[in-house]
């Protein structure tokens, strides 16, 4: 069986002998024929829970704009361009509006980055890039959900009017992505997230499709709440990243509307687990380091046999992984140590994904197919590694025969439902 699995702009192909059981979780869509800009235009014409956003505003507002960063793929520039035309034509100024782009801990973006994402509108417009360790935030009280205290980037907080945009999608932690996560952890201070991102708040088992009752949902939305943040325009797309649905008005009920568009539109059906699992998240941005690709790893997990599983991620990464990562890894003697300590010390910018990977290998091995790390760094982080994916297929099945292989070429954007009879 040849199998094709997203790599960067690229793909990586390979052979898996027609003896091992083997299923591709990758359905076929139809195209989507209505456009970005008609999904855009007929939600905010019809918001969920609010009036129009020009309805909503006066001339005199301070409004922000709040944005996805470079690694959440999405149709941002088309999505600002649209509300930003809407509140002109309600009086608002141009210099009245802010973009605040939502980095949560991640880097910022570059020149071509941001134009990617405002497709212009930051030639002439006023932009914020968050930075959640600038000590730029301002108390703004306790969520009840666990008394996480939040802290929220000045330029969010001095504003009259929040409008927050995004995209929908399963997510590892929160359920889904989207609404109430552009504040928490879009845009809030580093003390905020400390305490948001470790256990008990964070689920420690992956949370796909977890969403009523998730703790690290409740308090996002809670502090969104806290914040007014008083209209959203969030897009839902598909396994292949179509764009096929869109919600706007409030940030509980329109959130809500859209996360039953991606699950009706992302759940797949697949029969019974694996222990060799080949997973991707995707392809670029979504595999730009190996912290955003972790997440691909997440969804393999659902999928993967308590022990004994090998998992083969594969991901560009051209960034590699934070610095902390590695310190965690490599003074660990185990994965249960590196689990253990995060137990004890809980979130910093890297020591989340060290968690999740060595959760991943209380399961099994993780054989990594990366330039993100080298052969000799992975190794001293307990991980394997290979060139390609041929190698790595190669690798694995010289140890071992496996019961059952999955390949996931999208991982990050569907949501299992696992067939247990088989």
């Amino acid at each position: 069986m040849k199998i094709k699995v997203p790599y960067g702009n690229d793909f990586q192909e390979a052979e898996i002998p027609d003896s091992v059981n083997t299923e591709i979780i990758d359905p076929a869509v139809a195209p989507v024929k209505k456009s970005v800009e008609a999904f855009i235009q007929e939600a905010l014409d019809h918001p969920i829970g609010t009036p129009r956003l020009e309805e909503m505003v006066v001339p005199e507002d301070k409004i922000t704009i709040v944005v996805n960063d470079q690694t959440r793929p999405g149709p941002t520039a088309q999505m600002t361009a649209e509300i930003v035309k809407r509140l002109k034509g309600a009086g608002v100024p141009e210099e009245n509006i802010t973009f605040v782009i939502a980095t949560g801990s991640h880097k910022g973006p570059n020149e071509e980055q941001l134009h990617t994402i405002l497709g212009g509108l930051e030639k002439r417009m006023k932009v914020h890039v968050h930075d959640c360790q600038d000590g730029h935030h301002i108390y703004m009280g306790r969520t009840q959900t666990y008394d996480v205290p939040i802290y929220l980037d000045e330029f969010v907080a001095h504003s009259d009017f929040i409008v927050t945009t995004g995209l929908i999608a399963p997510h590892h932690s929160a359920g889904f992505s989207g609404g109430r996560k552009s504040i928490v952890p879009g845009v809030v201070d580093l003390k905020t997230l400390k305490v948001h991102h470790s256990l008990p708040i964070r689920p420690y088992e992956p949370a796909i499709n977890f969403f009523e009752g998730n703790p690290f949902h409740k308090v996002a939305l809670e502090a969104a709440r806290l914040v007014k943040v008083r209209f959203i325009l969030n897009m839902v797309q598909d396994v292949h990243k179509q764009i096929a649905g869109a919600v706007a008005g409030d940030l509980e009920e329109a959130h809500n509307a859209g996360v039953e568009i991606c699950r009706k539109i992302n759940t797949v059906e697949i029969n019974g687990r694996a222990d060799l699992i080949i997973t991707s998240p995707g392809g670029a941005p979504r595999d730009i380091d190996l912290w955003q690709s972790q997440k691909a790893l997440s969804v393999a997990e659902m999928l993967a046999y308590k022990k004994g599983t090998t998992f083969i991620l594969v991901a560009e990464a051209k960034n590699g992984i934070p610095q902390l990562f590695v310190d965690w890894m490599t003074a660990a003697k185990c994965p249960e140590e590196v689990i253990e300590r995060y137990r004890q010390e809980g979130f910093d910018i890297g020591t989340n994904k060290a968690f999740m990977y060595a959760r991943a290998m209380t399961k099994g091995k993780i054989i990594l197919v990366t330039q993100g790390m080298t052969e000799e760094m992975a190794h001293r982080c307990m991980l394997d590694w290979a060139p390609d994916l041929q190698s790595a297929i190669n690798k694995a099945l010289a140890e071992k025969t496996p019961k059952k292989a999955i390949v996931l070429p999208r991982a990050v954007n569907i949501i299992p439902k696992i067939n247990e009879a088989e």
